[in-house]
């Protein structure tokens, strides 16, 4: 992908330290990391075993300053997710996440090649 390198690596660096930062307390704490290359684009995807959304909150996990109900108790501002969307979508790419309460969240990048 063509970017800014430092924001690149800003967007990964925040999805992966937020996979690791709400892995669940009790488990062992799985990443997956993938990349896709489409007609045009490229999609890379971050999947975990945390603490998970729930689906009624989804919709606001990048909006500033949101912070979801159930990680009230992790340090964090509500800015990181925000962030990163704004850094995407300067690069002209694409960002959403898919979620279950308890069993964890993936968060998927797309990038015109």
């Amino acid at each position: 992908i063509q970017g800014d390198p430092t924001m690149i690596s800003q967007v990964f660096a925040n999805l992966l330290s937020n996979a690791i930062k709400y892995s669940l307390p009790s488990g062992v704490p799985e990443i997956h990391i993938n990349a896709t290359e489409g007609e045009g684009e490229i999609t890379y995807t971050i999947k975990d075993n945390g603490v998970g959304i729930d689906i009624k909150q989804l919709p606001m996990v990048f909006e500033l300053f949101k912070r979801m109900d159930n990680v009230q108790d992790i340090e964090g501002s509500g800015v990181g997710l925000a962030i990163v969307k704004r850094i995407v979508e300067k690069h002209n790419g694409k960002i959403w996440a898919d979620s279950k309460l308890g069993e964890g969240s993936t968060f998927s990048v797309s990038f015109k090649k």
